[in-house]
């Protein structure tokens, strides 16, 4: 949240450095996805993210990422719940790298 709030309005789309399958035409289509939304989120495989996006017209709500259960199966409910009356969109799903044995696969 707070990198989110820090930075200047306007659309943005923050990554996470542990995810081997991105490519451009998955960031691009994450900002296609939040031109219609006022947040965009890429699944991870494992209950999480890989890419949380917003449109920060107005600033992030308190509560973003209040009471998410990080690491867990439930990260990416967790934080759609955290933006209570925002229309949020989903991009593609990407595998993320928790353990050595992630980087096979």
């Amino acid at each position: 949240g707070r990198i989110l709030r820090g930075m200047p309005p306007g659309p943005v789309c923050i990554i996470g450095g542990d995810i081997p399958g991105v490519r451009k035409g998955h960031l691009v289509k994450a900002f296609k996805v939040l031109g219609g939304h006022d947040a965009v989120f890429g699944p991870a495989e494992d209950g999480g993210f890989w890419l949380v996006g917003m449109k920060r017209v107005a600033r992030p709500p308190a509560g973003l990422f209040r009471g998410v259960r990080w690491s867990t199966e439930d990260a990416l409910a967790d934080s759609v719940a955290s933006l209570p009356g925002c229309r949020v969109g989903f991009c593609d799903r990407l595998r993320d790298v928790d353990r050595a044995a992630d980087l096979v696969g």
